[in-house]
């Protein structure tokens, strides 16, 4: 018994090779290029099977798989099975042109099988072949599917209707249900199907307690199969007789609701769990015009969509969420059943699924990776990159691609940082500036836009602090003039010169450097917080008018940062604070997932202080604000020990937080 195997080095691909290979058959496993001779070695190595793995070098783009002369001389009336795992499943870009790809991959397979004289043909279908039938599906049915209307469920059907329609081989359909990783370990090796709900659902259990209850809706029956269960399923039924011509449900026969699954992932993840939740179906109640209004207005449409893209889920996976089809696999139950082969309940294995994602999945922990994808030939404009907090964003930009603008007013200061960037291996331009002057930093913003057409990356880190009571400002009206007219129009005049060719673009982002004054109304502060808050306001409206051309503002509140602008302050050299390279950090993180907001837990709760609590909030800041001296009004070293050490220990407690 021999098996040719195309898509051999994928997550079912390399289950099913490590349960065929102990008959001791020989398993020709078809690979494209480098790459995938190299999976396949490393596999081999896995399982010591040198001897038993033999590549064969083809495409699923060409005619019968490409196979050289050679090898189809060879391996021509040796192949026993012919199993085709191999499909293109990314659907996002070109759907339609996927489709064609698979359907003329599984033709080419079929040749290919045909000119070996394979004695039976093995497809890899999906349950997603049925469509969006209402009831249950059986094993024996195919032109009962309907609604096919999304390109991964058009692929399937099509792919099984053409080995359906040959009539040169024998053949066998395998519909497995939604894939996961394995059951015991978890491993997987991509994000789809419920991956795709993981970090929303990890976002709500960082911002809420295990405890909290949360309203949602039931859905209807998520069918979820382990992969090791489809391995070992299908190796078992391609080594039985008599079974050709017939399809396979390799299925959950007990599937829980899209709500139940939902939960079981969030307490996996130690997430809160629904309290309550709502049957999808009750929405048959609701007036017909009110359900079409809903669904197809293109406001609510394009509102939806955005939502749940903003969480990094497909649009189109909402509306599985109330899928209305259900699997019989009797029949498959009762020929694995002799086996001892069953599917094990979600429930059983939903913790080393969430843990595997969590330690290897996670978009978070590929930050470098996610950075050279956002930034690869983008134009980056970075001002107040001669020091602080834009010189340590230029750095950890600089590895990835992109070319970097670097403005300060600082000429030599600035060289410097752009040798640190050409040394890291960026691309890096100088531009000296005072960006309190409009005609200065005009002609600069034309000069920029003249050579590279526009910017796609604009990060606004210059600005001044000026720390100095209310009390002590009211013959200081220039501290509130010099405070707007960097942190507030300096930044506004480079915002509003970029946006028109990033609407044009429909691409852009803009990260405005802010503080955590604003969120706390940090006493002392009242200049430079002013300031920060009037471009916050400003691009909270402008947000709304861009959003649907593609342009993202973020704002970063940062906590105290250890760089030049806090220098003047003595009392802050003894505080907590987060060096220039822990808030760059914060810069990529937000430059790869464009969050609307990047804010500490500490900078969040005053916030929500002075929405519920006004008068607490105020109570406490003005303890705050007794506790801590005027600048230059008293000497750190002619403080006592006792007043050093509360002020310390009150710096420690609230870090971050301006006092």
């Amino acid at each position: 018994m021999s098996y040719f195997v195309t898509g051999a080095t994928g997550l079912l691909g390399r289950q099913l090779i490590r349960r065929l290979l102990s008959g001791g058959a020989p398993l020709y496993c078809l690979v494209r290029d480098q790459e995938g001779q190299a999976r396949l070695d490393a596999l081999a190595d896995e399982l010591d099977a040198h001897g038993q793995i033999h590549p064969v070098a083809g495409s699923l783009k060409d005619p019968a798989l490409g196979l050289s002369q050679a090898n189809r001389d060879r391996l021509r009336g040796q192949i026993d099975h012919f199993i085709h795992l191999a499909a293109y499943n990314d659907f996002r870009r070109d759907g339609n042109g996927v489709v064609k790809a698979n359907v003329q991959a599984t033709e080419a397979a079929l040749a290919c099988a045909a000119d070996l004289g394979a004695q039976c043909f093995h497809h890899l279908s999906s349950i997603a072949a049925a469509g969006l039938y209402r009831g249950c599906f059986d094993e024996t049915m195919f032109q009962e599917a309907e609604q096919l209307t999304h390109p991964y469920f058009l692929s399937k059907h099509l792919c099984e209707k053409a080995v359906r329609q040959q009539g040169a081989l024998p053949w066998r359909i395998y519909r497995p249900g939604i894939l996961v990783g394995d059951s015991h370990s978890g491993e997987a090796n991509r994000i789809q199907g419920p991956y795709y709900f993981f970090k929303l659902l990890q976002k709500i259990r960082n911002a809420l307690p295990s405890w909290f209850p949360l309203v949602g809706f039931e859905g209807g029956p998520i069918n979820i199969v382990p992969v090791d269960f489809v391995a070992e399923a299908m190796a078992y039924l391609i080594r039985q007789p008599e079974l050709d011509r017939r399809c396979f449900h390799l299925t959950d026969p007990r599937p829980y609701s899209a709500g139940q699954v939902l939960n079981l992932l969030s307490k996996a993840g130690h997430g809160p769990t629904l309290a309550l939740g709502f049957n999808l179906n009750l929405s048959s109640l609701l007036p017909r015009p009110w359900l079409q209004l809903a669904s197809q207005y293109p406001p609510l449409v394009k509102l939806a969509r955005r939502i749940v893209s903003d969480y990094g889920i497909p649009p189109e996976t909402l509306s599985l969420l109330n899928y209305p089809t259900r699997f019989d696999s009797q029949s498959t139950q009762a020929l694995l059943r002799d086996a001892g082969i069953r599917c094990p309940d979600l429930a059983s294995y939903v913790v080393p699924i969430w843990d595997y994602w969590e330690r290897n999945l996670d978009p978070d922990l590929f930050l470098d990776d996610s950075l050279r994808h956002r930034l690869t030939n983008k134009v980056v404009l970075i001002t107040g990159a001669s020091s602080g907090i834009g010189r340590a964003t230029a750095l950890r930009l600089a590895p990835y691609g992109a070319k970097l603008l670097l403005v300060a007013r600082n000429s030599e200061r600035l060289k410097e940082t752009e040798q640190q960037v050409r040394a890291l291996g960026g691309k890096a331009l100088c531009f000296s500036c005072d960006l309190t002057d409009k005609v200065v930093a005009k002609a600069m913003l034309a000069k920029i836009l003249g050579a590279h057409e526009r910017v796609d990356l604009l990060i606004n880190c210059a600005g001044r602090s000026i720390r100095r009571s209310v009390a002590a400002s009211t013959e200081r009206v220039h501290d509130y003039e010099r405070t707007m007219a960097i942190n507030y129009f300096g930044a506004l005049r480079l915002i509003l010169g970029c946006l028109p060719a990033m609407a044009k673009a429909q691409s852009g982002q803009v990260i405005n450097i802010s503080s955590i004054g604003v969120l706390t109304n940090a006493p002392r502060f009242s200049a430079y917080v002013a300031s920060n808050a009037a471009l916050e306001s400003f691009c909270r409206c402008a947000a709304a008018e861009y959003s649907d051309q593609g342009v993202r503002f973020t704002t970063i509140n940062m906590p105290l940062v250890d760089t030049p602008m806090i220098a003047p302050t003595q009392l802050y050299q003894a505080v907590p604070t987060l060096s220039a390279e822990q808030a760059a950090d914060l810069v990529a993180k937000a430059v790869v997932h464009q969050p609307k907001r990047v804010a500490t837990r500490l900078g969040v709760l005053g916030a929500v202080m002075h929405a519920l609590s006004p008068r607490l909030a105020e109570i406490t800041m003005n303890m705050i604000y007794r506790m801590f001296p005027e600048s230059g009004e008293v000497q750190e070293e002619k403080l006592n020990y006792s007043q050093q050490q509360q002020m310390i220990g009150l710096a420690a407690m609230l870090r971050g937080i301006h006092f």
